[in-house]
């Protein structure tokens, strides 16, 4: 294309250098050349300047990408992944919005992970409809978009896309995450880009195939971690993953300067249960209770067993208010829970008793963190079992 566009300029400005001015046909002949050269040219430089613009749009993204890909392999779960993905969005495109939903297939819904520049109408769980507005028009094709698209769709299609958008968001370009087998991970959307304007879709669309696949890693390494390092009984993660994770997010908390919480808890009366149902009957209350907590934890929060019938949950990025509330409702569960045999239980049902602590508060190294919890565990024991104890910082002094 360059070529033929160069070859045809310069014989143009050839015909037009050699060219008589003897007559009016022949000047009008050169003034015919010369706007065709002009445009010739115009037409090369244009080429060019794009062809510079996607060289430089390359070589930004060779500068980005290396270090926001190991920040994206390195979280420890799917919803890590979504801020370094954003990350890059705003670094290549300076948006005025962006945002990742994650899908839900079995409901068909998407739900809003997280969002930069969004109005506080649309907080982090906010839910669309497969076939709602762009995001769900999206979700339901399979197929990156952008404003020209929406609007070059059919009328019907048009009209149904304008009248359940969501209201709020700017959704200029969206894309689909998709992993290597179709199944849609959610879709990535954007809004008022102020850099590489019509670059839009085509970089956006590169984002999104760089989240599935690292969504994808991390699911897999999560699953093969999980193998070796999970408990046979009740299948949460064994104390020596717990110990080697606690120092992880402690290093981590310390370094980004974020909470957390630690919950230690142990079954009320557990030795009655057994002596009373046999030790078989034992073993599926500990697999039952195993279930619940996998079941009432989020998924970045690590639930362990910590020996016999102990367990412990760790709770990142959380202070230790809301990492009570979230022990509280997990406390709730277990004495709603149909266990076998639980009326025989001293308090009338299977229950559970814990102690939270919380870094930097109350301690900043694990060993500590570990005592508090306990301290506050004993405390919730003496105190007549079935609750849940704050470990207090003065338990070290």
């Amino acid at each position: 294309m360059l070529a033929a566009i160069v070859g045809a300029a310069l014989g143009l400005l050839l015909a037009y250098a050699l060219g008589s001015s003897s007559n009016a046909e022949q000047q009008q002949l050169r003034e015919r050349e010369r706007g065709e050269a002009d445009r010739a040219l115009a037409r090369l430089r244009r080429e060019l300047e794009e062809s510079e613009q996607r060289g430089r749009d390359q070589a930004d993204l060779l500068q980005l990408l290396p270090d926001l890909v190991r920040q994206m392999f390195a979280v420890t779960g799917r919803r890590g992944v979504g801020p370094h993905a954003l990350k890059l969005v705003d670094q290549l495109f300076h948006p005025s919005q962006s945002a990742i939903f994650v899908a839900r297939p079995a409901q068909r819904r998407l739900a809003l992970a997280t969002g930069h520049g969004l109005p506080t109408s649309l907080a982090p769980g906010f839910e669309v409809e497969y076939g709602q507005g762009r995001l769900g028009h999206v979700a339901e094709n399979r197929a990156a978009m952008d404003d020209g698209d929406f609007k070059n769709a059919t009328a019907i299609v048009r009209r149904q896309i304008e009248a359940t958008n969501v209201r709020d968001l700017r959704a200029d370009v969206v894309a689909p995450i998709e992993e290597y087998d179709g199944a849609l991970l959610g879709v990535i959307c954007l809004g008022g880009a102020r850099s590489r304007q019509g670059q839009e879709k085509r970089l956006l669309k590169m984002v999104a195939e760089l989240t599935a696949v690292a969504i994808t890693h991390v699911t897999r390494l999560r699953a093969t971690e999980q193998a070796a390092n999970v408990d046979g009984l009740t299948g949460v993660f064994n104390k020596r993953f717990f110990s080697e994770r606690l120092g992880d997010e402690l290093h981590k908390a310390e370094r980004e300067q974020q909470p957390l919480s630690l919950l230690i808890l142990d079954i009320d009366h557990f030795k009655h249960y057994n002596d009373t149902n046999g030790h078989l009957e034992g073993d599926e209350i500990l697999k039952k209770l195993g279930q619940i907590l996998k079941g009432s934890i989020r998924e970045d929060d690590v639930a362990s067993r910590y020996g016999g019938e102990e367990f412990v949950v760790l709770y990142p990025g959380v202070q230790k208010a809301e990492a009570l509330r979230l022990a509280e409702g997990l406390r709730r569960a277990v004495e709603s829970a149909a266990f076998p045999n639980r009326a025989s239980q001293p308090l009338g049902t299977l229950t559970i008793s814990g102690g939270v602590s919380a870094f930097p508060d109350d301690s900043r190294n694990a060993v500590d963190l570990i005592r508090c919890a306990d301290q506050a565990l004993y405390e919730a024991k003496a105190a007549g079992r079935n609750r849940i104890k704050a470990a207090n910082p003065n338990y070290l002094t």
